[in-house]
């Protein structure tokens, strides 16, 4: 039966229809930010709070060691997270520690928040993130500071 009015029955259809509408769309956002942060990355900085003082960790690890301003981060579509140190210019010890840490890494999105973790998801590090053109932002949700990536 086809009516002029509507009913409450099609108020809630129609309620629903809006509710599914905005969750496709959503979800449409967290697939768009999966692909933003997909690509090669150079850590500018690593920025954190101790002690009531803040630091940027990066920079001074650059001020002992600045062939690390040549390895960049592929974070790749199929979820794994690795460092590549081919380039950098670092010494093979160097190299070959930092390439065993990061070798086993992966990453999921789940909304905003990005985990990357070494052990399936048992365990990791959790972060909100944003992309604004070359520039991404890691920001700790466990106290972990606040990363800036730049595209390569």
């Amino acid at each position: 039966m086809c009516t002029l009015y509507p009913t409450y029955e099609s108020g809630r259809l129609r309620r629903a229809l809006l509710l599914a509408g905005a969750l496709s769309l959503s979800g449409g956002a967290s697939a768009g930010l999966a692909e933003d942060v997909v690509g090669h990355w150079k850590l500018v900085s690593h920025t954190s709070v101790y002690q009531g003082q803040q630091m940027d960790s990066q920079a001074a690890l650059l001020s002992v060691r600045p062939c690390v301003a040549n390895i960049f981060y592929e974070v790749n579509t199929d979820k794994t997270f690795r460092l590549n140190t081919s380039a950098s210019g670092c010494d093979e010890s160097y190299k070959k520690a930092q390439n065993r840490l990061h070798s086993k890494e992966m990453w999921k999105l789940e909304g905003n928040t990005l985990m990357v973790s070494s052990t399936n998801f048992a365990v990791g590090q959790s972060y909100k993130v944003t992309v604004k053109g070359n520039q991404m932002t890691w920001v700790g949700t466990e106290g972990q500071g606040t990363l800036v990536y730049q595209r390569k």
